[in-house]
């Protein structure tokens, strides 16, 4: 097989030249951690490698008026030790922690998690419940901000352009009084792929006010992770204590049986998701 072509802009100017000269068959990389499992595997290389790694307006962390913003080649490990988001993003900062060993998280990339858009992502939970939008980055150099449930399926369907690729996340700073967390179950407690995940955010007017907002999503449930109002709706009203944990759990139970009524591992995920449930109710409070 011929060896890809390689290019390696060095700033949106030839980021924007070079995304001009990709096809169908291109690839980006971003951290790369899970493309070269997949080149291994691969029966055709890409035409054209796209590496993003040099171009450093697409990284870092920022705060943007009533904003965070965060470059989509931003990796986890800078993610996840962040003053910024542990205070005002705390389930992202938990996501990112969770992924692989310390070695992959300083390598991979918040836009490589999300672009692949994997049934199991951390981090994705976590930006829905954050109400996250996406920046992306076209061959005529305009950034368009999109829906992160657009990008999802677009992706999930291998039918996003092959000329645009992820400039950055943005998300509304949490209210005072808001919490969030993430939580996640696999085969083993550390380094491992997500048997289920979920992240939930909640909000109250006051210190030890009953709950006025609650949003939660759930990844490892579909072809991609979703916000499920049933299980928000579940906490709404309610201060936050055992009986939330049990009714979030009780809602949380429901949506498995919904989401994969007919699949094998479903009588283990009814379990696994009360466990889930009753930590990240924990985490918050």
């Amino acid at each position: 097989m011929r060896e890809p072509k390689v290019l390696q802009p060095t700033c949106i100017a030839t980021l924007v030249e070079a995304l001009g000269q990709t096809t169908q068959q291109s690839q980006a990389i971003a951290g790369g951690t899970d493309l070269m499992l997949h080149l291994r595997q691969a029966t055709q290389l890409p035409d054209l490698l796209l590496d993003l790694s040099g171009v450093s307006e697409l990284q870092g962390i920022r705060i943007d008026g009533t904003r965070m913003v965060i470059g989509s080649m931003t990796r986890f490990a800078e993610i996840s030790e962040s003053a910024a988001v542990l205070k005002s993003a705390t389930c992202l900062a938990q996501a990112a922690a969770s992924v692989g060993s310390m070695q992959i998280r300083n390598m991979a990339t918040i836009g490589g998690n999300v672009a692949n858009a994997s049934p199991c992502a951390d981090t994705v939970p976590a930006l829905l419940v954050l109400q996250a939008d996406v920046g992306i980055l076209k061959c005529d150099g305009s950034i368009e901000r999109r829906p992160l449930i657009e990008l999802l399926r677009a992706a999930s369907r291998h039918s996003m352009p092959h000329d645009e690729v992820i400039y950055d996340f943005s998300f509304e700073l949490l209210p005072a009084h808001a919490r969030s967390a993430f939580a996640k179950l696999g085969t083993r407690s550390a380094v491992t792929i997500a048997k289920i995940n979920a992240a939930l955010v909640v909000e109250c007017a006051s210190p030890g006010a009953s709950i006025g907002v609650a949003r939660a999503a759930f990844g490892s449930l579909a072809s991609v992770a979703f916000v499920d109002e049933t299980c928000g709706r579940a906490l709404i009203g309610q201060p936050l204590d055992a009986a939330a944990a049990l009714r979030f759990s009780e809602a949380a139970t429901a949506l498995v049986d919904r989401s994969i009524p007919n699949r094998a591992s479903r009588p283990y995920k009814r379990l696994a998701i009360r466990g889930l449930a009753h930590d990240l109710i924990a985490a918050l409070s």
